[in-house]
């Protein structure tokens, strides 16, 4: 290949069984995450306000594991695709890593609104930690399945 020619474009995401771990790793943080908030839920829905240190440790634990899910994300499958994907899925990589970085900064917020969660204040934190909960869940599940949908459409990139 000179300096003027262009060299082909990867395979997304490589192989069919490389396509299924990427899969299958996506799946695990989500399943991860989703149990994370399950259990600090529980806890908030049965006003265990003796576990606010729990919970703090909690919020931060999972603020880490969103961190590394966002990287491998970004990393591994939406940077990919917008710069090797046709346009449509260019499209709707973009506006998932817009809805991510988004989500991510909200969640910031809410770990920064609740750093100490004091006994006065824990009717407006259990609000607040049950609407951001059910909220981070329906977007990980809908992001669940638009990944899903990308890998499977990955597939055809480069027959």
């Amino acid at each position: 290949m000179t300096d003027g020619e262009l060299s082909e474009a990867p395979i997304l995401f490589g192989s069919s069984d490389q396509r299924k771990a990427l899969r299958i790793e996506v799946e695990r943080y989500v399943m991860r995450a989703s149990l994370m908030m399950r259990r600090a839920r529980m806890l908030v829905t049965n006003d265990r306000v003796d576990a606010c240190a729990l919970l703090t440790d909690r919020r931060t634990a999972l603020g880490q594991h969103f961190q590394r899910y966002q990287r491998l994300k970004h990393g591994s499958i939406f940077d990919p695709i917008v710069a090797y994907a046709p346009t449509s899925s260019k499209i709707v990589a973009r506006g998932m890593k817009i809805d991510c970085m988004e989500l991510g900064q909200e969640f910031v917020a809410y770990q920064t609104r609740w750093l100490r969660v004091p006994r006065s204040e824990w009717r407006w934190y259990k609000a607040d930690m049950i609407a951001t909960v059910d909220k981070l869940s329906l977007n990980l599940d809908a992001e669940l399945r638009a990944i899903r949908q990308l890998l499977m459409v990955a597939e055809f990139y480069h027959r």
